[in-house]
């Protein structure tokens, strides 16, 4: 094994040109040879670490996306992304201070039908399209990869002055008021708030999909292929079986983070490995 000189990746030694960067070894035949020791120190301590985690073979765990760990998480794919980090920026920039992108849920039902559901959604589905692209598709770009993950579902923000979900809060009162003033009532009996979502009739009807790929779009030129994903990888049927390997894996880890992760249930009755 070798260890690409310009990404790190490591690789096989007959190979001629690294699958993530491209970087020609024909043209410096020595890079990489020096690093194959590197490569087999660190193999059996990343055979332990996933052996060790329960079901873990031949793929790394999932980490467990929650509220508590998802700035840092979404923190750290950000900082990631370097060739296309001014387009990347741009976007960021507008969606962070002029939609609800932090904040909004990723559905009106389920798990994560909560403030900051669609981040942690994004991040999650991000994770897992890393560890399937690492497994069965090495040559796809880690920065594309990023960004299919995290803005794959973005159309779920809305537009700049109109969101996608409307908050309905809903205040509850648990005490027995019988005979007391409204005042009295307020301050005597237990309140409690609670929160729903409901979609904004006053947008535009578009597919999630076409929104996503026409926010970002706006800011990130995409290649076809990789368009495909952004746009119908949520629902493959749309495209008739005419699927790209992008949109596949895509597909893939969204029905991965949807159906098993954020079902503990499914976790814990497959023994899916889970970093919490």
């Amino acid at each position: 094994m070798k260890k690409c000189p310009d990404c790190g990746m490591v690789i096989a030694n007959q190979a001629i040109r690294c699958p993530k960067c491209k970087f020609d070894f024909a043209e410096a035949p020595d890079a990489g040879v020096a690093a194959a020791p590197v490569a087999a120190a660190s193999a059996p301590a990343a055979s332990v670490s996933v052996s060790a985690s329960k079901g873990g073979v031949g793929i790394m765990p999932m980490v467990d996306v929650t509220a508590d760990n998802v700035d840092e998480l979404y923190a750290q794919l950000k900082a990631a992304i370097v060739k296309k980090k001014e387009e990347f920026d741009r976007f960021i920039d507008w969606l962070e201070n002029r939609t609800s992108w932090l904040t909004a849920p990723a559905s009106t039902k389920g798990p994560l039908a909560c403030e900051k559901g669609l981040l942690i959604r994004s991040v999650a589905v991000t994770k897992q399209l890393l560890r399937i692209k690492d497994t069965i598709m090495p040559q796809l770009d880690e920065e594309i990869a990023i960004i299919m993950g995290l803005f794959h579902d973005v159309g779920k923000v809305g537009v700049e002055g109109m969101p996608y979900y409307l908050v309905e809060e809903k205040i509850s009162s648990s005490g027995s008021a019988l005979g007391l003033s409204f005042s009295s009532r307020i301050s005597s009996s237990s309140t409690t708030t609670s929160t729903s979502y409901s979609i904004n009739p006053k947008l535009v009807n578009m597919h999630i999909g076409v929104r996503s790929l026409y926010l970002a779009s706006q800011y990130i030129i995409f290649s076809d292929d990789v368009a495909q994903a952004i746009c119908y990888a949520a629902e493959t049927d749309l495209l008739d079986g005419n699927v790209g390997p992008y949109t596949l894996i895509l597909e893939t880890a969204i029905k991965m983070q949807k159906t098993i992760y954020e079902n503990a249930d499914a976790v814990n009755a497959y023994s899916f490995t889970v970093i919490k």
